[in-house]
């Protein structure tokens, strides 16, 4: 695999303004993946400043550093989670940050290169890990899950409307021989989806259980709740988050807890008094998502569903 041939950073120049960059500038980069952000931050915040690369993926780690290795005085490459990075600074004895930096999308190199059945345009291995050495994969789920519980992933993460249909169709499929390839499940979910429908939907019919099992998988929404959380508490003052997602579940997240770190009341609606203790720690700089113009589009697809937020801890 080759991340530096596949991978254009989305939102570049956005990432760059919205980061307030200056020279001697600590920044927590948690999802490094081809690092096309990274190079650029780091030009920015040189020649004293510092970045902390992190990625679960050891052949971003790999490729990153060849092409960084003009900027090893001011890089660090780290193989862990992002939502671990209370002990990753702790361990690099770094107390503060000036910057928090994720990009949650899948890079275009796993999905087309990676072999591990995160494309339902190939018949590859369920896997869906980012982490190779994790115990659950998409295969796990599957073949072990009982039907509720698929039903309850593909809704929650997946907002599928035929979940009951698809997940009855898995079992009734596995109870015969087990689902390991990702051709399978495509012609699985095709048959669950009434024709009909199936022509009036945008994209391809299997792209939101593929997203599902992925979330699932690799406990991506509760690993994006802990990494805002801590890493609010470790940014110093007047230091920024900015968040690139691509999906409504991770903007919700990310919405939700700006608006928390802002002081707004997130308790719901029926709630008769605020429960969740809001207090004004930050300001949120972006009032509306921001999104890429027609010709980042235009250059790489991908870029199209991002949405960019941005929160500065008050000093």
């Amino acid at each position: 695999m080759n991340f530096e041939n596949f991978h254009k950073p989305v939102l570049l120049k956005e990432v760059l303004y919205y980061l307030n960059l200056k020279d001697g500038d600590v920044i927590f980069d948690g999802t490094l993946g081809g690092a096309g952000h990274t190079v650029e931050i780091i030009k920015a915040i040189a020649p004293t400043g510092k970045i902390i690369g992190v990625d679960l993926d050891s052949q971003a780690i790999s490729t990153a550093a060849q092409k960084l290795k003009n900027f090893t005085g001011n890089v660090i490459l780290v193989k862990d989670n992002f939502a671990n990075i209370g002990s990753i600074l702790e361990k690099l004895k770094v107390k503060k940050i000036n910057g928090f930096f994720l990009d949650l999308g899948i890079s275009s190199n796993q999905i087309e290169k990676s072999g591990r059945g995160f494309s339902y345009v190939r018949d590859e291995k369920l896997d869906m890990r980012f982490n190779g050495g994790s115990t659950l994969s998409a295969y796990n789920v599957l073949n072990e899950y009982t039907e509720d519980k698929l039903k309850e992933i593909f809704y929650k993460y997946g907002e599928e409307r035929w979940a009951p249909k698809i997940a009855k169709n898995i079992i009734s499929y596995r109870n015969t021989k087990k689902i390991k390839y990702t051709g399978e499940l495509v012609d699985i979910i095709r048959r669950s989806i009434p024709s009909h429908y199936k022509n009036r939907r945008k994209g391809h019919p299997a792209k939101r259980i593929f997203q599902a099992l992925r979330i699932e998988v690799n406990k991506e929404l509760e690993n994006l709740n802990k990494a805002l959380d801590r890493g609010f508490e470790l940014l110093e003052g007047g230091g920024r988050m900015v968040i690139i997602s691509y999906h409504s579940l991770e903007d919700r997240i990310v919405k939700e807890k700006f608006t928390g770190f802002s002081g707004r009341c997130i308790c719901p609606p029926e709630f008769p008094v605020c429960k969740c203790g809001a207090s004004k720690q930050a300001e949120i700089i972006t009032k509306k998502v921001v999104r890429p113009l027609p010709s980042e589009i235009n250059e790489n697809p991908r870029a199209k569903s991002a949405k960019l937020r941005v929160l500065e801890k008050l000093k």
